[in-house]
């Protein structure tokens, strides 16, 4: 069974080697997460390119190279050659690095889950990599379930908590005095009003 994380990508150093439809989606992914990735491709679609330019984000224009994985955290092999992304995860598994193979899912060691955004709450779905296509339908069924204003109700809670645990103090008692009392009401309000009642 996978260990699930969040990774703050902010500092990790990330390379896509791929150009075309499935590189684009995954580049569009780590911009969203605050990483500016590399890529490698010969060519690219236009929207990639595009994407690059507006984000000033390094591209070399050739195919993937012996050690092109050096000094990057986090890798995404995308291109639409098995063979080449077999390559490129092996050499990226064997630096210790986080390795994302399209092509084959069972082999790499990280899966990138079908992500609901109400931000700052995030759901992630995953099925090991298995059944991809059974996540992104969860996806689609929980982004029409879910009211997209949550925001300010989640800030509510936020701040509730953070005023508790200021009062509270060091008393363990009264932190939980005060979550069952103040924290869990709010909290079971926002729960009853998750869901598009006409959803």
């Amino acid at each position: 069974m996978p260990y699930p994380i969040f990774l703050q990508l902010k500092n990790f150093h990330c390379l896509v080697v791929g150009g075309g439809s499935v590189a684009l989606r995954k580049v569009k992914g780590l911009l969203r997460a605050g990483a500016l990735p590399q890529i490698i491709a010969p060519e690219l679609t236009a929207e990639l390119s595009s994407l690059i330019d507006d984000n000033n984000l390094l591209w070399q224009k050739r195919k993937f190279a012996e050690n092109d994985t050096v000094g990057f955290h986090l890798v995404i092999a995308a291109t639409s050659h098995k063979a080449t992304n077999a390559l490129i995860r092996q050499e990226a598994i064997g630096a210790g690095l986080l390795v994302n193979d399209v092509t084959d899912p069972e082999e790499s060691n990280f899966h990138v889950p079908a992500l609901v955004n109400r931000s700052p709450l995030m759901l992630a779905i995953g099925t090991s990599g298995e059944v991809p296509y059974l996540s992104h339908k969860l996806k689609v069924l929980l982004e029409k379930k879910l009211r997209p204003d949550l925001e300010d109700d989640i800030e509510r809670i936020k701040q509730c908590r953070d005023s508790l645990i200021e009062r509270a103090g060091d008393n363990i008692e009264l932190k939980k005095q005060l979550i069952i009392s103040e924290l869990n009401p709010i909290v079971e309000d926002f729960l009853c009003g998750l869901m598009n009642e006409d959803k």
